[in-house]
């Protein structure tokens, strides 16, 4: 059990107060190096998502480690690591609209290399001339992108006619049906449909002499999970603090969570049940993976489950007494750590001696 979090969060709180997130250092230091030597083992390139941190600070401790750039889901992320420097950004969200096209436009102006994930041909021809495109292939998640093999060829034809070959930079996929893995046989299927899906779709466009520079893959839960041969990046983002998901599906050990909520029990009004001050405007409300049947890990009372939440409360409850009083801290581990990084305006950072400090979370918001 990471009693080290525990305590640090428990100490966070009662100089702060609550529900406040404190982030372990150290923990996360280790993360961060420990994905860094995967990907250069891996002879792949790595481009953390910073949508899971939204720090400069965390960003440049990737660039230091060895990250080759980084990726973002909003135009605010690009933005926010633009200014502090970072040249290198993939954007894997499509800006549609005239608004985020405009600032696009900005945000090219101003970097060194630039590239955006699309599914569709009219999307990509209105982006500025000098943007790179990464063609979204649907490897099994069933989101965006076009069905891995014939259908990805005939879409990639019709780009490369209409924005030129050299704009197209390669294909990316993302494996988020891991979440949905009920096991570890089913999250090696997943990494494998991912890679595949991309390195059979590679294979046909180049068989038919379309260059393909880049085969991009994500999601923590499929790292390692498959071999990475003839895979050129890779594009993880909760490993850097990891969390309840990460945990129980088996690719993150709970000690390797270096994010926790503190929260204060605010009502006992029962034996079995317990009120605290955490609710959904400060722990992830997102309930995707199997196996996971409360909203987070409740750090020493594993007897305890965040069964429901409320916006500011959060209602814990025990097959027994619960063993809490008011005023009492509990200690979570959010279920899903990026949207839970999104909710809070700061965090509290505890160093490797101890010390606390106050960190924005500079690319905070959704646009």
């Amino acid at each position: 059990m990471p009693s080290v979090i525990l305590e640090l969060a428990i100490r966070v709180a009662t100089e702060s107060g609550t529900p406040v997130a404190v982030v372990d250092e150290v923990v996360m230091e280790a993360n961060l190096r420990r994905m860094a030597e995967f990907a250069a083992a891996s002879g792949v390139r790595l481009r953390p998502h910073a949508k899971t941190h939204k720090s400069v600070e965390v960003a440049r401790w990737q660039l230091a480690l060895g990250a080759t750039g980084l990726t973002v889901a909003t135009l605010t992320e690009a933005e926010t690591f633009a200014a502090a420097g970072v040249d290198d950004l993939l954007i894997a969200h499509p800006p549609v609209g005239e608004v985020k096209l405009r600032r696009l436009g900005a945000l090219a102006a101003r970097l060194g290399r630039l590239a955006v994930a699309v599914d569709d041909v009219g999307v990509a021809s209105m982006l500025p001339a000098h943007v790179e495109v990464m063609w979204e292939v649907d490897t099994g998640q069933h989101r965006i992108g076009t069905p891995a093999g014939d259908p990805t060829f005939m879409a990639v034809a019709d780009l490369v006619r209409a924005i030129g070959q050299s704009r197209f930079r390669g294909l990316i996929t993302h494996g988020g049906h891991a979440y949905q893995a009920k096991d570890d046989a089913e999250r090696r299927m997943v990494a494998a449909q991912e890679a595949n899906g991309l390195l059979e779709t590679a294979g046909l466009l180049r068989s038919r002499g379309i260059e393909v520079r880049e085969l991009s893959i994500g999601s923590t839960p499929t790292m390692g999970a498959h071999p990475l041969e003839g895979i050129t990046e890779i594009r993880p983002g909760t490993y850097v603090y990891a969390d309840a998901n990460q945990v129980t599906l088996g690719v993150m050990r709970l000690e390797d969570c270096a994010l926790a909520v503190a929260a204060c029990v605010v009502s006992t009004p029962a034996e079995d049940r317990a009120v605290i001050d955490a609710g959904s405007k400060a722990l992830s409300a997102d309930l995707r993976v199997p196996g996971m049947t409360g909203f987070g890990i409740v750090l020493g009372k594993p007897h305890l489950n965040v069964a429901r939440l409320s916006e500011e409360h959060a209602v814990l409850t025990s097959a027994g007494a619960t063993g809490l009083s008011v005023g009492d801290f509990v200690v979570i581990v959010p279920t899903h750590v990026c949207t839970v990084v999104n909710l809070h305006p700061e965090m509290a950072i505890v160093d490797r001696g101890g010390v606390a400090r106050w960190q924005a979370i500079d690319a905070r918001g959704w646009r």
